[in-house]
């Protein structure tokens, strides 16, 4: 029984893609630039976290929505793209199957996300807004790394990876293209 078990686990590895040549080995995520240059994408510093509805949420136990406006420092990320639909590569941060972009709110410093515990679910677990989740493809390789790729091109503006909250992302800009 053993046996079989080892090889039903042999063949879901052998199920996966291989790994993406050249990924660095240290944790992080990266974007790679002219399919030769690797560029590890820095986590977004955040500069507030402001709450509405907290008492009241702590109060009934959850029952009542609990609003969060999550700021970033900055009025745009240090790695801006000239590509509409980049593939971000992740090892070792985050899972792969609570990850989503999400589009940020540009302001005169800063960038902004919000979310409401009245619309989080099983996959939107923070509560994003539907208009700011951008869907994703993801592919796993076997040595577990993944690959996080939007579905549809993204407009030019300032974007972030989450895995499920808006605490640990990792944020980029979308430009337009030289020509």
């Amino acid at each position: 029984m053993r046996f079989l078990g080892l090889m039903l686990l042999c063949l879901m590895q052998l199920a996966k893609p291989a790994p993406v040549p050249g990924l660095p080995e240290a944790a992080g995520v990266y974007f790679r630039q002219n399919n030769t240059e690797w560029i590890k994408i820095e986590t977004a510093v955040m500069a507030a976290m402001k709450s509405k509805g907290m008492g009241e949420f702590l109060e009934t136990d959850g029952y009542t929505n609990l609003d969060m406006l999550v700021t970033y420092e900055g009025a745009q990320a240090k790695l801006q793209i000239p590509m509409p639909r980049p593939t971000l590569y992740v090892r070792g941060a985050g899972s792969a199957k609570d990850a989503m972009i999400v589009s940020l709110t540009r302001k005169k410093d800063s960038r902004t996300v919000r979310t409401a515990s009245s619309v989080a679910t099983v996959e939107n677990r923070a509560g994003f807004k539907k208009d700011e989740i951008q869907r994703v493809t993801v592919t796993v390789y076997s040595d577990n790394s993944f690959a996080v790729t939007p579905e549809q091109d993204l407009k030019p503006g300032e974007f972030a990876l989450v895995f499920g909250f808006a605490n640990a992302a990792y944020d980029f800009g979308i430009t337009r293209p030289k020509k």
